[in-house]
């Protein structure tokens, strides 16, 4: 099979080339036997990417249920992996150790796939690569870019702190979806057990002391207790429907650019929304430049990290532009969907060649901003729930005690 391979030569210089070789363990023996250092390898004609064939490490065992792998399980990761690697540990014996310590057993079985490939002479970053669904092109990158700037373990440091901040802002979305869900959730399910247990007690109550017509907002209460009563197991349906039909439309390019851009308008969550993807895209767009991947690489990788079509479009805009020599900065004014201060904070990095700290300032600002809108949020919505509930639980009570008061007026 024929192998494409990017390698690291004695004098330092980075060459690429073809080779033929039986496996990929045989095409890394031959590069090392030249005295290079392998970067990648990719097996051409529908081979693996960047050492991804089976010949070249363990298989793996497949987990019906897999455990999830958080930000948290690989921010613990990359952490203790730039510990031992700036302490002088080589890479299979940093995955040895921390496979057997690792307790979380998806990741632990990714890890000791890795320590084995790596053991069998694959670089890192494609031992990583060969765990897709575990590590993302951007994590990839990274390690890679630090293998072939001999940097490692400040990557990983790097890598380290971009996961952790990622966790840091994926707590923050939480803690502000939680209090309103929370709160939604158990009106709902007050509501519905009113209707379906209570109602029904004062509604038999009322036709024992001949009360037979009563007030509409009674009917109407009595009509959606009658509903439940007959179809409770059909409660669930609409919300099922709705989550098949947003997946399904999401699956389309015209349905996930409607929802995408319907999320950013969403009343009060519109804007963390909105704030939390900038942050992010911002954030992997200085954590790969600072990292040395390429302006081009690094805003392709931001466009998918945002995983919205309105912003990822904005992004590939600028790739495109800037690959035909536009500044960042133009772009970004002429968009109109960043703020002007990010377009001026972008051009001062663009004029002093510091691009990457100004990315990375243009991030802080964005979580700063969120911080702002999720405490002001959260200082509003509170009320607002408290109002709504009682207002919700008034009107049910109401349409019980206003036919009790019509009825005693009546004998008064």
């Amino acid at each position: 099979m024929l192998y494409k391979y990017k390698v690291r030569t004695a004098t330092g210089a980075v060459n690429t080339g073809t080779h033929e070789a039986s496996n990929e363990a045989a095409a890394i023996s031959w590069m090392r036997e030249q005295g290079w250092s392998p970067v990648s390898v990719e097996a051409q004609g529908g081979g693996a990417i960047f050492g991804g064939e089976s010949g070249g490490g363990s298989s793996l065992s497949i987990d019906i249920f897999p455990q999830k792998v958080t930000l948290k399980d690989k921010n613990v990761l990359f952490k203790q992996m730039a510990t031992m690697v700036n302490a002088g540990v080589t890479i299979a014996a940093t995955m040895d150790l921390m496979a057997s310590q690792i307790e979380n057993k998806t990741l632990g079985k990714a890890i000791g796939d890795i320590r084995d490939a790596v053991s069998g002479g694959v670089t890192t970053a494609s031992a990583f690569a060969r765990h897709p669904n575990i590590f993302n092109n951007l994590e990839i990158a990274l390690i890679r870019a630090g293998e072939e700037g001999g940097v490692l373990d400040t990557s990983l440091a790097r890598l380290a702190s971009f996961v952790e901040a990622q966790y840091a802002l994926q707590k923050k979305i939480k803690g502000a979806m939680m209090y309103p869900s929370v709160i939604i959730f158990f009106t709902l399910v007050t509501l519905v057990a009113l209707c379906m247990f209570i109602v029904p007690l004062f509604r038999k109550a009322f036709e024992n002391i001949g009360i037979t017509n009563p007030p509409l907002i009674t009917a109407i209460i009595f009509g959606i207790s009658d509903f439940l009563k007959a179809y409770w197991w059909a409660i669930p349906i609409p919300f099922i429907l709705l989550f098949l039909g947003i997946k399904r439309a999401n699956k389309t390019v015209e349905g996930k650019k409607v929802i995408d851009k319907a999320k950013l308008k969403l009343p009060l969550f519109g804007d963390i929304i909105f704030k939390s993807i900038l942050a992010r895209s911002f954030r992997t767009f200085a954590t790969l430049v600072t990292a040395g991947v390429s302006i081009l690489d690094s805003i392709e990788m931001s466009a998918g990290v945002a995983d919205n079509f309105v912003i990822g479009e904005a992004f590939t805009t600028m790739r495109e532009r800037a690959q035909n020599g536009i500044m960042l900065s133009v772009t970004i004014k002429d968009q109109k969907l960043f703020p002007s201060m990010v377009a001026h904070m972008v051009a001062v990095g663009e004029e002093t060649g510091h691009v990457d700290e100004v990315l990375s300032k243009v991030a802080d600002w964005y979580d700063m901003e969120l911080d702002e809108q999720i405490k002001a949020i959260t200082s509003i919505i509170e009320p607002i729930m408290i109002v709504v509930v009682g207002l919700v639980v008034g009107l049910v009570v109401a349409s019980v005690f206003i036919p009790i008061i019509q009825a005693m007026q009546q004998f008064m």
